[in-house]
């Protein structure tokens, strides 16, 4: 189902939707609630909803399926120029039926760069540390594996030339943004990330337009590329495609 097929239905069911408890206890709502407690807006209704229908349709595709465009999508990601040119990629660790990024993650350390992923903390921001291996990370109360926090090994976003970061959702559009898990997390991190943003998607999770589906909001951040098994879509040019 495209996602416009997909608002169709969420459009249907808004007005008679029941108050969300994101504490549910199945792997999916847990990661929601991983990347955030959610945010109440005058959208969050509708945007509840359809995160609802793409989490159960995400979970319910073919984990052979999932794995052969995930692999595709890490195969474009590290053929990206923005991603050949970086000394630092901040990525985020797939969690359930996420984009897969752990293939991307031994390319990166295979290139000789850094790899920093994300660790929640208060205040909907995140803190980034450099790990050199995935067998120290520590499972957080949610059930996702984070880093440790070692001072010696933090990461400021941007604070040196060649920094980019690798950014879930649920969905994305070709203006580079984003239908995310509800928390704001990403959102406050990309407005003050200085460094190129690549948010990874598969194809049928890709419109043309969230605004048009009525689940933007002014607080709604951007990234600079979109990566599907298929394209990969500059928000700068959005009817174009790069490489």
């Amino acid at each position: 189902m495209r996602l416009e097929e997909a608002f169709g239905v969420v459009g249907d069911s808004v007005a008679a939707e029941e108050p969300v408890d994101n504490r549910a206890p199945d792997a999916a709502a847990a990661g929601v609630e991983a990347r955030g407690t959610c945010l109440e807006g005058a959208r969050q209704p509708r945007k509840r909803a359809l995160r609802k229908l793409l989490l159960r349709e995400r979970a319910e595709q073919a984990p052979d399926e999932r794995a052969s465009i995930d692999t595709r999508i890490a195969h474009r990601v590290v053929a990206a120029p923005a991603f050949v040119q970086s000394e630092t990629v901040l990525i985020y660790l797939s969690f359930a039926s996420e984009v897969e990024t752990r293939s991307i993650i031994r390319a990166t350390w295979e290139l000789g760069k850094a790899v920093a992923l994300p660790r929640v903390c208060a205040a909907r921001s995140l803190r980034w540390y450099r790990v050199d291996s995935l067998d120290g990370l520590r499972v957080s109360s949610f059930g996702i594996k984070e880093p440790p926090p070692c001072e010696e090994q933090e990461v400021v976003p941007g604070s040196a030339p060649g920094h980019i970061a690798i950014v879930p959702g649920l969905a994305f559009d070709c203006q580079g943004f984003r239908l995310g898990y509800g928390g704001g997390f990403y959102d406050v991190f990309l407005a003050g990330f200085p460094g190129v943003s690549i948010g990874l998607c598969r194809e049928r999770q890709l419109c043309a337009s969230l605004d048009d589906l009525g689940v933007i909001d002014p607080y709604d951040r951007r990234v600079d590329f979109v990566v599907t098994e298929q394209r990969m879509v500059s928000s700068a040019s959005p009817t174009s495609t790069v490489g």
